[in-house]
């Protein structure tokens, strides 16, 4: 992997070397941290669409259960991906569990 220096051109080129491990780590540290408030606000969004949803849709139709389904299996996965989130960034699991 290059840094790629803007715009292109000869001096561009002489620039140009590669990122350390050090860098690359880095940058997934920072894009992991900023996950964490918008997790959350996927998270609160699916608890909310779960319990609007919950007392509109009534019935047996197959489209109705589709849709309890879809909304209950986001708001289960978001909570579980926030909980995953939790559990890594506090030491008590790693990323590739």
């Amino acid at each position: 992997m290059t840094i790629h220096q803007f715009p292109h051109g000869e001096e561009a080129a002489a620039n140009e070397r590669p990122i350390t491990e050090g860098e690359i780590d880095k940058l997934h540290s920072e894009a992991f941290r900023n996950l964490e408030g918008r997790i959350s606000d996927c998270v609160w969004m699916s608890v909310i669409a779960l319990e609007l949803i919950a007392g509109t849709i009534e019935g047996t139709e197959e489209k109705h259960e589709k849709a309890m389904f879809a909304v209950c299996e986001t708001a289960t996965k978001l909570k579980q991906l926030k909980a995953d989130y939790q559990a890594v960034w506090y030491g008590e699991k790693k990323l590739s569990d």
